[in-house]
């Protein structure tokens, strides 16, 4: 079995249990025996359970980034795109949640962990908004002074909007009406 694919089986398998049973109830032994593989090759791959938490969180935004790239290349004209963003977006966070139980809490204890691991995908997240903008502003359908501060005030907005949305404080989030009033909001301003 190569590398990376006995790496992505430690990360999968480590989720799975980090979700049903808490990150503080796993330990790495229950992660190798889970793999059917030994703690040494465990720990050939990762030097501690941060370190194995980190790749979880990693891999769950890198599959997070992939999605949002798919609705970049739909169809639609811009505005659309824009908006078909943000709900996608919102649909992705929803869904990882949900999918991920019990790390939801752990995800308020660890956030410096989420905040380190996901700088790539709020630099990558800022860059296909500043494109929706841009491309926008080519077809006449926006008149954005500045593409990249606006791409990086709407990612903040968002990003702002998913720590209540995890604490359950927005819990109509889901709803299509929910989802049409925060992009309206974050798009329109007051």
């Amino acid at each position: 079995m190569g590398t990376n694919k006995t790496r992505a089986i430690f990360i999968d398998i480590a989720r799975k249990l980090f979700a049903e049973k808490g990150i503080e109830n796993t330990t790495m032994n229950d992660i190798a025996e889970e793999a059917k593989k030994g703690r040494r090759t465990l720990y050939t791959y990762f030097k501690s359970k941060d370190d194995i938490y980190y790749a979880v969180v990693e891999s769950e935004l890198f599959q997070l980034a992939h999605k949002l790239q798919n609705e970049l290349q739909r169809k639609m004209n811009p505005a659309e795109k824009l908006i078909n963003y943000i709900y996608v977006r919102m649909d992705i966070f929803h869904e990882t949640v949900m999918r991920n139980g019990n790390l939801r809490a752990s995800f308020f204890r660890n956030i410096h962990v989420v905040e380190k691991s996901r700088h790539r995908l709020d630099i990558t997240e800022m860059k296909m908004i500043e494109s929706i903008l841009i491309e926008g502003n080519e077809q006449g359908l926006f008149n954005v002074k500045d593409p990249k501060l606006a791409a990086m005030i709407i990612q903040c907005s968002l990003k702002g909007c998913e720590v209540p949305f995890f604490r359950g404080d927005l819990r109509p989030f889901s709803s299509t009406e929910s989802k049409k009033n925060i992009a309206n909001f974050i798009l329109g301003g007051l």
